[in-house]
């Protein structure tokens, strides 16, 4: 006859917001801990949630980090047999529950309930003179170090300290912990979610490793061209343009980017010269109003990426057009006319009712939906993978991040005239 292995699984998730019934799981830990709340072992990923990844500002987790990311669907095995016959433990447990009951909840099977315990609640017991009960708060209380709040595992691992220093102010383990500890391991944790393929885990590490070694998406083609003197470049440039409104680079743009290139005899140099040029025009137009903020500063630097200009490059001509005015590179048919519609998506970078508020003050037309008539789809994130963003792909529209979006606004023209027969 097995025997089974007692002990507490303290789990922390991060989320697309508050609510069981409609958010979802974008990151999800585990510490497992034996009996005498000893680690066992840890786990953590990254969970696609096939929508919107909500707060990035709060959890850090945007939504390219989490396209190649499991489902929680695809991951429910795993997870499930991390936290069978074991007590739940969380900070505020009660919502980590209801966050993954959800989740299981959508794979067609419902957690169990296994006895839970928080650490939020124990807090008041084992911590004196609490400010409050969140969880920097009692690690602060307790000495524990917690270096990145609201990083799953950083919570977790957080939290599972704090267990182990309540279990410390006891020689031997409560009678009531000890309880639990056999309730749980008793439980019927069957029928499972359907076993998947082997899940892999993709960790915040392992995206911050994947962009730090990436390769600039035109390093390719900027290094297959030939050398020369630079040709003229007004195409290639306006092609550039258009293609990075989203700010990204997928490979039918590049492979059209390096069409025309060919077509037009661009040069190494050339091309290189027009990445620069590119940078110039966004540079100035940040200047526009004697300031540059965090935001476009942090614009500046995804598109030297996609660029290949040096990070320290890019800042150097970003101080170099401090003088300059404001002239952003806006193709003819690119800019937006009064009456256009536009769609929000994301969390933006300002309040979305301010943003919204400078759409209307332009003439813009702002709606909630997607459609075929839809000019604009304004995206928080380019990789978002909310409803409106995909609507905008299926039905071609263009998809803009909220700095490109900011800079448009600011040349919109009068309504186009509608053709009559």
């Amino acid at each position: 006859m097995s025997t089974v292995t007692m002990g507490f699984a303290v789990v922390d998730v991060e989320t697309t917001g508050l609510f069981f019934s409609k958010d979802r799981v974008v990151e999800i830990a585990v510490v497992r801990l034996d009996e005498d709340a000893a680690v066992v072992d840890e786990f953590s990923t990254l969970i696609n949630p096939r929508r919107d990844v909500g707060q990035t500002r709060i959890h850090g987790i945007a939504a390219a980090d989490v396209v190649d990311a499991p489902t929680f669907e695809e991951a429910a095995a795993l997870i499930w047999a991390l936290l069978a016959g074991r007590v739940l433990v969380a900070h505020n447990v009660r919502f980590d529950f209801g966050m993954l009951d959800a989740e299981f909840g959508r794979c067609g099977v419902r957690l169990p309930p296994p006895p839970t315990m928080c650490t939020m609640a124990l807090a008041g017991h084992y911590l004196h003179r609490l400010p409050a009960r969140s969880l920097p708060a009692c690690c602060d209380a307790a000495e524990i170090e917690l270096s990145q709040h609201h990083s799953a595992l950083a919570d977790a691992r957080a939290a599972a300290q704090l267990f182990r220093c309540f279990r410390a102010a006891h020689r031997q383990i409560p009678t009531s912990w000890r309880d639990d500890l056999e309730e749980a391991a008793v439980a019927r944790w069957v029928p499972g979610p359907v076993v998947f393929a082997s899940c892999q885990p993709v960790t915040r590490e392992t995206q911050t490793y994947r962009r730090a070694n990436a390769r600039a998406p035109l390093a390719d083609l900027v290094h297959s061209l030939p050398r020369g003197r630079v040709t003229e470049l007004e195409p290639y440039l306006g092609m550039l343009d258009r293609a990075l409104e989203d700010r990204l680079l997928d490979d039918v743009e590049v492979k059209a980017l390096s069409g025309l290139a060919a077509e037009h005899g661009v040069t190494r140099e050339g091309a290189m010269n027009a990445h620069r040029e590119y940078l110039r025009h966004l540079a100035a137009a940040a200047w526009t109003d004697r300031s540059v903020s965090d935001a476009e500063r942090s614009d500046l630097l995804v598109v030297a990426s996609l660029l290949d200009v040096p990070a320290e490059e890019a800042l150097a001509i970003l101080e170099a057009e401090r003088t300059r005015a404001g002239d952003p590179l806006i193709e003819p048919g690119s800019a937006l006319h009064v009456d256009d519609r536009v769609v929000f998506t994301g969390d933006m970078t300002m309040g979305r009712s301010e943003i919204e508020a400078l759409a209307r003050a332009a003439g813009l037309t702002v709606m909630r939906s997607v459609s075929a008539k839809t000019a604009l789809v304004v995206a928080a994130d380019p990789h978002s993978q909310s409803g409106k963003a995909r609507a905008a792909r299926e039905h071609g529209v263009r998809l803009v991040t909220e700095q490109v979006f900011l800079h448009l606004r600011e040349h919109v023209l009068p309504a186009a005239a509608t053709a009559t027969g």
